[in-house]
C-alpha cells in the first residue's frame, strides 16, 4: 500500500508513532489535528512534511505539562487553511505550518491560582528556551481565561503576540 492508498486512521497511527519516536509523552496525534469547532470533531491531518515542524513545539508542551503535574486540553493544533480561516485564526498562523499548539487548563483545574500558575509556567519556559526555539507565547487572558499559545520555528524579532499581557508577566519573573 503506497501512502496514496493509507486510509486517515492508519495516517494518524503513522503519525502518532512519530510522536513517540520523537519522545512526546503527553500530547496525542488526535487531539493535534482534530478540528473541535466541527460537526463530530472532523480530524485533519497534516501533509507529512510537515510533521517535524511540531516536535519543537510538543517538547516545549510536554515541560509544561510536566510542570503543571496534571493534563491539559488541547484547543488547536493543525489547521488547514479553510479551517482556520473559518474560527478567525491570523493569516500566516503558526498552527498552518503545523508549529502551533493552544492549550488549556481541564475544567476541573480552572481557577485563578491555577490560572496563574499556568501562565508563569509558561513564562519561565519562555525565558528558558524561547530564544534558543524561536518560541512564540500568547496568553489569551482574560477574554479567554486559562488559554495559551505556544509556537516555535518564528523569526525571533517578534517574540509574543499579546504584549500587553506576556510581557509584565516575563517582567515580573525576571
Amino acid at each position: 500500500m503506497t501512502h496514496n492508498q493509507e486510509t486517515e486512521l492508519e495516517k494518524l497511527a503513522r503519525l502518532q508513532q512519530f510522536f513517540t519516536d520523537e519522545g512526546i509523552v503527553f500530547f496525542s496525534a488526535k487531539e493535534m489535528c482534530t478540528m473541535r469547532k466541527t460537526p463530530n470533531r472532523a480530524i485533519a491531518i497534516p501533509p507529512e512534511k510537515l510533521w517535524p515542524n511540531i516536535i519543537p513545539t510538543l517538547r516545549l508542551s510536554d515541560m509544561l505539562r510536566a510542570h503543571m503535574g496534571h493534563p491539559l486540553s488541547t484547543g488547536n493544533g493543525y489547521r488547514h487553511r479553510a479551517y482556520n480561516k473559518a474560527v478567525g485564526g491570523a493569516r500566516f498562523s503558526s498552527h498552518l505550518k503545523f508549529r502551533a499548539h493552544d492549550m488549556d487548563l481541564p475544567m476541573s483545574k480552572r481557577s485563578r491560582e491555577n490560572q496563574e500558575k499556568f501562565y508563569e509556567a509558561a513564562c519561565e519556559l519562555f525565558i528558558e528556551n524561547g530564544k534558543q526555539m524561536r518560541m512564540g507565547l500568547g496568553l489569551y487572558r482574560p477574554w479567554r481565561g486559562t488559554r495559551l499559545h505556544i509556537d516555535t520555528g518564528r523569526y525571533w524579532g517578534r517574540a509574543s503576540w499579546k504584549s500587553k499581557y506576556v510581557n509584565p508577566l516575563l517582567e515580573s519573573l525576571r
